[in-house]
């Protein structure tokens, strides 16, 4: 941490300020977890007026500025330097809860730093290998859900699995963990090729996309689509441009390992399953998803109807409005009740709008596009490339409008 004087005065130890001390803490721990930037300017502003401090708070994805000063003290600005850690909706839940309890009141500011720092040291809700094992399973579910067959599911699971041992043993190298996205679709596109040769009549493109489905940057597309929203437009752009990048790893690894299978699987069209079977293959995936990404068993019941909704408003608009106003309408419903649930729940909407997101992402369309770009398909893959760009925007403006008509919790 780095601090900058706004006057000749000498900076003072934040020991004997835990008000200032706490707060950038807090600032720290939201912002690790993902809130976007006018939650955090919020949340702190709410937080600093109940401990006595002026001042003023500006954010941006990678680190935020607080000037900060109690009465009778000179005003210091704060450089906070965040590098963005995993999706922790546990986490993230406990941090915004303890923002209420310091903000009503119910916490003085050194019993607020001990719970801080017992959140911050507490291991995950789920291991490494439990999350290993919803990577396979959200493969499982992602199968049925793009339409695959019963070979498409059982082989999905282990292209799931693959990407989860990979994942895992990358995040252990941090000098590594870029390049996550770019390994995944490499494994998922070699190991679907390998699997639908030794399986015939499956269909390798459905494979490919269940393993790397779980590697997409929801949580980023999310949050940028907040900020944009909201007028933050130096922070939406800066966290949009990374979650492109992200894209465009994954296309290219999966570009990659098709070039290195060759022709070892030939594309086929899959044999599709009864429709009865879709809603448990939902029900698997956003508890597979909820697992990955940390979330409270507790909130199954509640993201399992959110995710319900979105998914047949989506198709429901598909079918009267095309495949952007489908994504549009599905957005709308879908953002309007995570926020409902977090503002009768008091906790973060996206506790619900995360794991049921990545049912509506067009992920496939983009990656589609990517691969067939990387195989000389010019215009084929230009064309799904603006196909899945209106579909991300409908997907923006459908939570921008849910956003407005049904305003998210506020501190």
């Amino acid at each position: 941490m780095t601090h900058r004087q706004t006057s000749s005065t000498p900076a003072p130890d934040l020991s004997s300020h835990p008000e200032v001390a706490f707060v950038l803490s807090l600032g720290r721990a939201l912002q690790t977890y993902g809130v976007s930037a006018p939650t955090l300017e919020q949340a702190l502003g709410r937080v600093a007026d109940r401990l006595g401090l002026e001042g003023a708070l500006y954010a941006t994805p990678t680190g935020f500025l607080a000037s900060l000063r109690k009465q009778g003290h000179h005003s210091k600005t704060y450089l906070q330097r965040i590098e963005a850690g995993k999706s922790d909706l546990d986490k993230l839940s406990k941090v915004e809860e303890l923002v209420d309890l310091v903000v009503e009141g119910r916490l003085d500011v050194h019993e607020a730093r001990n719970h801080l720092a017992g959140i911050l040291v507490s291991p995950p809700r789920y291991g490494p290998w439990r999350v290993v094992g919803a990577y396979g399973l959200a493969s499982f579910g992602m199968a049925r859900v793009l339409g695959g067959g019963w070979r498409e599911m059982l082989l999905g699971t282990c292209v799931g699995l693959l990407v989860g041992a990979m994942i895992l043993a990358i995040q252990k190298r941090r000098s590594l963990g870029r390049l996550a996205p770019l390994a995944g679709g490499l494994i998922s596109a070699v190991g679907s090729a390998l699997l639908a040769t030794l399986v015939p009549g499956s269909s390798q493109t459905v494979l490919a996309l269940t393993g790397i489905i779980v590697l997409i940057p929801a949580l980023s597309l999310l949050v940028s689509m907040q900020e944009l929203g909201t007028g933050h437009l130096v922070s939406g752009t800066a966290r949009m441009a990374g979650a492109v990048l992200v894209f465009l790893l994954l296309g290219f690894g999966v570009g990659l390992g098709q070039r290195l299978a060759g022709g070892l699987a030939v594309p086929i069209d899959p044999v599709p399953l009864p429709l009865w079977t879709l809603l448990p293959a939902l029900g698997v995936v956003v508890l597979s998803f909820m697992v990955i990404f940390q979330s409270r068993l507790a909130n199954f019941g509640w993201t399992l109807v959110a995710s319900a909704l979105g998914w047949c408003a989506a198709l429901l608009g598909t079918r009267i409005l095309g495949p952007e106003g489908g994504a549009g309408l599905g957005a709308v419903v879908l953002g309007a009740v995570c926020n409902i649930y977090g503002r009768r729940a008091r906790r973060p909407a996206v506790v619900l709008l995360l794991p049921a997101l990545m049912l509506l992402l067009p992920g496939s369309i983009g990656f589609r596009s990517l691969t067939l770009l990387l195989h000389q398909q010019t215009l084929p893959g230009l064309e799904a490339g603006f196909h899945a760009l209106f579909v991300s925007v409908s997907l923006m403006l459908g939570l921008l409008v849910a956003n407005a008509t049904v305003p998210r919790r506020s501190f």
